[in-house]
């Protein structure tokens, strides 16, 4: 059999330890070159550079004219 807490655990006393399992919405920042939403310290996801030179080959996707 395994051992059982003497007392329940307080609400409070639970919180405080799973205080830091709350999830978080990521950090974003721009891109200097083109100026789009990216997470930090990744690499843009639109034109493909990060720290001012281009690391990912992007291909630029062509827009529908009708």
């Amino acid at each position: 059999m395994a051992p059982l807490p003497k007392q329940k655990y307080a609400k409070s006393r639970q919180r405080k330890r799973r205080g830091h399992l709350k999830a978080e919405i990521p950090s974003m920042d721009t891109c200097p070159k083109c100026h789009n939403t990216k997470l930090t310290h990744h690499a843009c996801p639109t034109c493909g550079t990060y720290n001012g030179r281009e690391v990912i080959k992007v291909e630029m996707t062509k827009k529908k004219t009708s």
